[in-house]
């Protein structure tokens, strides 16, 4: 007689995706979270962390391929889903046509932006004029931002945080969302 369920061969363990307010991992609705750790090839190619690449799987659909990737400061790069990146589109064009910050922002998202389609072994290629900037090589943090992932390079990434600590105004601020 086996008295410890979890040390009988023939039951299969518990796993549960559950968190602690009782609703599942899966179902938050947060979007993209997490921060791994991957590469951008000699190529300027980089393959979607598996991660997110089950997160695409579940939320857009198997076989979803389509994405737009393009930065704000040709320092980071910003992935957008298709669907996503119609979204902040949109969001874009509903600011007057006259608006400087408008013409400038999609200056820059189209300089450095593009339309990707994910290849089958899940690499994504980064925009030429993004690549010829030369900030994105080797070793980048991708990081889940909601509706995109945010990649950074490691080493710049790494310099940033050290270069500029919290102030004590900036974790006052962030004490109020209480974080």
């Amino acid at each position: 007689m086996i008295e410890n369920p979890e040390n009988d061969p023939d039951v299969e363990p518990e796993t549960s995706n559950e968190v602690e307010d009782g609703g599942s991992w899966d179902d938050l609705q947060v979007g993209f979270s997490g921060n791994p750790k991957t590469k951008l090839d000699d190529r300027g190619r980089m393959k979607m962390p598996a991660e997110f690449k089950a997160f695409i799987d579940k939320k857009y659909g198997k076989g979803f391929k389509d994405f737009y990737i393009t930065s704000q400061d040709a320092v980071t790069a910003e992935i957008y889903p298709m669907k996503e990146w119609v979204r902040q589109m949109a969001k874009i064009l509903e600011m007057p046509k006259s608006h400087p910050a408008r013409t400038k922002l999609l200056d820059t998202y189209n300089l450095y932006g593009d339309r990707v389609v994910m290849d089958p072994q899940g690499r994504l290629l980064f925009p030429e004029e993004l690549r010829n900037e030369g900030v994105l090589v080797g070793d980048v943090k991708v990081s889940g931002e909601g509706n995109l992932l945010r990649v950074t390079s490691l080493k710049s990434l790494r310099e940033s945080v050290k270069a500029n600590p919290f102030s004590e105004q900036e974790l006052d601020a962030l004490a109020r969302y209480g974080l």
